[in-house]
């Protein structure tokens, strides 16, 4: 006699916080170790959902820390946006959402594009973190401003069919068919630094929370001079480059972005204690 099949995972229940421009789609995942555990903030990548960019990283970030994981607006269950995708005000979303769950001094993180929106919470002093993760990212997409060749241009952004019929169900079920390819990917390449991020050098000057840099050596879209006049820049950071590994680093080495982040935010706690 045959096994009986395993019962399927349930999905996690997502919260929604209303915008100006629609609702935020999110979870909060309380650390599993104990009460009272310091709480994370974790921003994904453009074009992603808050599961597909920080799914392999969440056991064990979730093992010290509760999280919150929203899907940006306009992403995965999220409904509405703001006009052109536009960086500064999903920010000012985002530190509204923190605010009612009460984590505008949580520890922040960010990849590629989740990273931008970190650092506008930070510049446009949206958010006080106690920490800031930046995975693949750059403080600025204008190539005046980074001195950085060639221009980024979303606009050439290219990627097979199998990796856009994924990502499109990503999306298009909490929609309709054709939602991706129609508003996030079309918004993507409509990105331009106005509406992206475009901070100078002097403005991560200012930043007080500690910094943690994680980057691939060989990232196509942002090269390793910008992570690098970044740590420079910043008064309190530390640079992890990844040999080998290019700007979908978190896809590729999730076990190696943990890793680094854990040790981070763990001697950020173990400090805290210190000082009290």
């Amino acid at each position: 006699m045959s096994e009986p099949a395993p019962e399927p995972t349930p999905e996690p229940t997502m919260r929604t916080f209303a915008t100006d421009t629609g609702m935020i789609a999110y979870e909060v995942l309380a650390a599993r170790g104990y009460a009272g555990a310091p709480a994370l903030v974790l921003l994904h990548n453009f074009m992603s959902t808050g599961r597909a960019a920080w799914g392999p990283l969440l056991d064990e970030l979730n093992a010290q820390y509760t999280l919150l994981l929203p899907d940006l607006p306009g992403h995965g269950q999220s409904i509405g946006h703001p006009h052109g995708f536009h960086h500064r005000r999903i920010a000012q979303q985002l530190a509204a959402l923190c605010g009612h769950e009460g984590m505008v001094d949580a520890h922040l993180a960010g990849c590629s594009s989740g990273g931008m929106l970190a650092q506008l919470l930070v510049a446009d002093n949206l958010l006080r973190p106690a920490s800031l993760t930046l995975v693949s990212t750059t403080y600025s997409t204008n190539p005046a401003t980074t001195g950085q060749l060639p221009p980024l241009e979303p606009a050439h952004f290219r990627a097979g069919r199998r990796w856009m019929e994924a990502t499109a169900r990503l999306h298009d079920p909490f929609h309709y068919d054709g939602y991706y390819a129609e508003i996030v990917l079309a918004g993507f390449q409509r990105l331009r630094p106005e509406t992206a991020i475009d901070l100078r050098l002097v403005d991560l000057a200012r930043f007080t929370p500690p910094v943690c840099l994680i980057h691939g050596a060989e990232d196509e879209f942002f090269p390793l001079a910008i992570p690098q006049a970044m740590a420079a820049t910043l008064p309190d950071a530390m640079l992890h480059i990844i040999p080998g590994q290019s700007h979908d680093l978190i896809f590729r080495q999730p076990w190696r972005v943990a890793e680094i982040m854990v040790q981070f935010l763990d001697q950020q706690t173990d400090s805290n204690i210190r000082s009290h």
